[in-house]
């Protein structure tokens, strides 16, 4: 299984929540199999969206991709939103 990770520290959640939702059907078209949006406890408009890929190359494919660039712009980041494919390596129990 293949992942992205993705960090956006936003300005505006609504602006981000609106290129979020736009981008969906591009995620989808390109191999993004769902996931999760989790903020995180540093500060009300800090996220991370973890999503499942269909294979680790369409996970890295969406990254180099212009146009997810250029919706990192759009969300109007306070810092550089960076964005990781990650491949799955092993489950572990605790």
């Amino acid at each position: 299984m293949a992942y992205v990770l993705i960090h956006h520290n936003v300005i505006d959640y609504d602006k981000f929540r609106s290129v979020f939702d736009f981008d969906a059907a591009r995620r989808k078209r390109l191999g993004c199999q769902g996931g999760r949006l989790l903020r995180s406890t540093i500060g009300p408009n800090d996220f991370f969206a973890f999503f499942e890929w269909d294979t680790l190359e369409n996970a890295r494919r969406f990254i180099a991709e212009y146009e997810t660039r250029e919706a990192f712009e759009w969300v109007h980041s306070v810092e550089e939103v960076r964005a990781f494919a990650l491949e799955d390596v092993e489950s572990v129990d605790f």
